[in-house]
């Protein structure tokens, strides 16, 4: 996603930029957070709020508050802090 400019040059969207820089990371280990930290998790559907319930080098649940109900992530790149 982007435009091309006047000269032919080709300008990606800076939304576009952020999403290749998350992905880019390494989807493991994950961070480890502390019990309660607020979140960001990305589902099928967007990014969702939520709460750490327990959190490992392997995987971390979080309660979403949206849904109540719980999830586990195990790849770093779909969880960011709040």
């Amino acid at each position: 996603m982007g435009r091309t400019l006047k000269d032919g040059t080709w300008k990606p969207k800076p939304s576009a930029s952020k999403e290749y820089e998350r992905l880019s990371q390494p989807p493991h280990p994950l961070p480890i957070l502390r019990k309660g930290t607020e979140v960001k998790v990305f589902c099928g559907a967007g990014w969702q709020k939520g709460k750490v319930v327990s959190s490992t080098r392997d995987f971390c649940t979080v309660y979403l508050s949206q849904g109540r109900r719980n999830t586990t992530c195990r790849d770093a790149r779909n969880i960011i802090l709040a």
